[in-house]
C-alpha cells in the first residue's frame, strides 16, 4: 500500500480517458503489462515474471526472461527457437492468472527481434485484384 500512490517507477500520464482522466504506468523491470496495478506489480508480487531484452558482447539482441528471486532480479536467456522458448516461459512461470500476457510479451518482443535482424519476410500488401503495390 506505501508504493501504490508514489514511487521510482512511476510514470502518470494525463490521457484524456471517459472514466479515469489519466494513466499510470511502471517501469518495473518484471511489471508484464508495464501497468501500475497491483495484478501486475513486480514489486507487490514475489514471484513476478516478465520478458524483457538484452545484449551480449558482439551488440546482438536476444529475448530474456525476467524472474524476482531472493537476491534481485534474474534473467534466462530465451534464444533457443520458438517452441522451446515458449515451453520454457511456461515452465518458470509461477502464476497462472498471468501466464498469457507472458505469452504475448514473448511473442512481441520475438517478432520484433527478428524484423530487426531482417529475418522475417515482410507481407506484400495487396490492393484490389492481384494488384500488388
Amino acid at each position: 500500500q506505501l508504493i501504490s500512490q508514489n514511487n521510482s517507477f512511476l510514470h502518470k500520464r494525463n490521457g484524456k480517458f471517459s472514466r479515469t482522466g489519466a494513466i499510470r504506468f511502471s517501469k518495473e523491470p518484471t511489471n508484464v503489462m508495464s501497468l501500475s496495478t497491483f495484478k501486475y506489480s513486480g514489486v507487490a508480487n514475489s514471484r513476478a515474471t516478465s520478458v524483457g531484452t538484452s545484449t551480449d558482447s558482439k551488440g546482438n539482441t536476444y529475448p530474456v526472461l525476467l524472474k524476482n528471486t531472493k537476491s534481485g532480479v534474474a534473467s534466462i536467456p530465451l534464444n533457443k527457437n520458438f517452441r522451446s522458448a515458449v515451453k520454457t516461459v511456461v515452465s518458470q512461470n509461477a502464476r497462472k492468472d498471468i501466464e498469457g500476457k507472458v505469452k504475448a510479451k514473448y511473442a512481441g518482443v520475438y517478432n520484433g527481434n527478428m524484423a530487426r535482424k531482417e529475418l522475417r519476410k515482410k507481407t506484400v500488401v495487396k490492393a484490389g485484384r492481384g494488384k500488388e503495390l
